[in-house]
C-alpha cells in the first residue's frame, strides 16, 4: 500500500471531536430517501460500502437508520484508525455484520465495492480528483450501486458579523491547499458537491443535494479552536511571510466566535444518486 499523501491523514482526535457537529448537520431528508430506495431492494440484506470509514462516524450515522439486516464493509488506507471502530460501535444495532479492511483508495476498488447497494462516504469527496469521482461512479452505475456522500465542504466560510481584513486571503489561499494532491489526483477541494451531482448525472443517476453547513458557537470551542488553527497552518506553509500576522487572524476569529460575538458557518454539502426507482 502506497504511503498517503499530506492532508489524507486525520488524527483520530479530530475526527472524534468533529464526529457530533457532522451528524447533526447532515441531510435528514437525504437519509430518509436513501432509507427509502433501499427498502425496495430484492435482496435480503442491504450491503453498504464505506470509504474513507476513519473512525467510523459515517458509519454509527447511517446504521440506525438504515433498513436491516445489514452487512457493511468499512475501507480506510489507516488501519489504526479502523481498529478502533469495533470499541467506539458496541452494540450498535441494526447492523448486523461489519467487517473494515486497510485498502489504498487510489488504486482500483476492484472487489472493494462489489455487490454494493449503497457506496457512502463522509467527507471525502473533496480529497479525490475529477478522475477518481468518475471511476467510482462509472463503477456504481455499472452494479447498480446507489451513493450517499455527505459533508462535501463547498467552499464557504462565513463569520458573523463585520469582516476581518484577512479573511478574503485566508479564504483564497485555504481553496488552493484544499486543491493539492491528497494521493487521489488534484483534489477538488470546494468544488467536489457541484462536480459530484455532474458526475452522477452524466452516469443516469438521479440526483437530490442537500445543505449540511456546520454551524458552530461558543459550545463549540474546541472544534472551533482546532478548525481554525488547522486553517492559519495549512495557509502559513503556503505563506510563511504572513506566519506572524496569521496566528493573530486565528486568535482574533477564534475568540470571536467562542465569545459569542460571531458564530461560524461552513459549507458542506450532502448528495445521494439513486439509479431508477429502486
Amino acid at each position: 500500500m502506497s504511503t498517503p499523501a499530506a492532508g489524507s491523514v486525520f488524527e483520530s482526535d479530530w475526527l472524534a471531536e468533529r464526529e457530533a457537529i457532522d451528524h447533526r448537520s447532515r441531510s435528514a431528508g437525504l437519509c430518509a430517501a436513501v432509507c427509502c430506495h433501499l427498502s425496495r431492494r430484492s435482496s435480503p440484506t442491504v450491503t453498504i460500502v464505506d470509504l474513507g470509514a476513519g473512525r467510523g462516524s459515517n458509519f454509527r450515522y447511517l446504521a440506525p437508520r438504515l433498513p436491516g439486516p445489514q452487512h457493511w464493509r468499512l475501507l480506510d488506507h489507516d488501519a489504526g484508525l479502523l481498529d478502533t471502530i469495533e470499541a467506539q460501535s458496541a452494540g450498535l444495532a441494526p447492523a448486523d455484520t461489519l467487517e473494515t479492511q486497510a485498502i489504498d483508495l487510489g488504486a482500483d476498488l476492484g472487489t472493494a465495492i462489489d455487490g454494493a447497494d449503497l457506496v457512502t462516504a463522509s467527507a471525502l469527496l473533496d480529497l479525490v480528483s475529477p478522475a477518481w469521482m468518475d471511476a467510482l461512479a462509472a463503477r456504481c452505475a455499472a452494479q447498480g450501486s446507489a451513493l450517499l456522500m455527505a459533508l462535501s465542504i463547498d467552499g464557504h466560510i462565513d463569520f458573523d458579523g463585520p469582516a476581518d481584513p484577512l479573511d478574503g486571503l485566508v479564504r483564497a489561499e485555504l481553496a488552493k491547499d484544499q486543491q493539492r494532491d491528497k494521493g487521489l489526483g488534484p483534489a477538488l477541494g470546494g468544488r467536489a458537491p457541484a462536480q459530484l451531482i455532474n458526475t452522477l448525472s452524466a452516469h443516469g443517476f438521479a440526483v437530490t443535494a442537500m445543505p449540511s453547513p456546520w454551524r458552530l458557537g461558543p459550545a463549540d470551542a474546541d472544534l472551533v479552536a482546532s478548525l481554525i488553527d488547522g486553517w492559519r497552518g495549512a495557509v502559513a506553509t503556503r505563506r510563511p511571510d504572513l506566519a506572524s500576522t496569521l496566528a493573530n487572524w486565528a486568535e482574533r476569529r477564534t475568540h470571536a466566535v467562542i465569545d459569542s460575538e460571531h458564530a461560524l458557518s461552513v459549507g458542506h454539502v450532502d448528495v445521494l444518486g439513486v439509479l431508477g426507482a429502486g
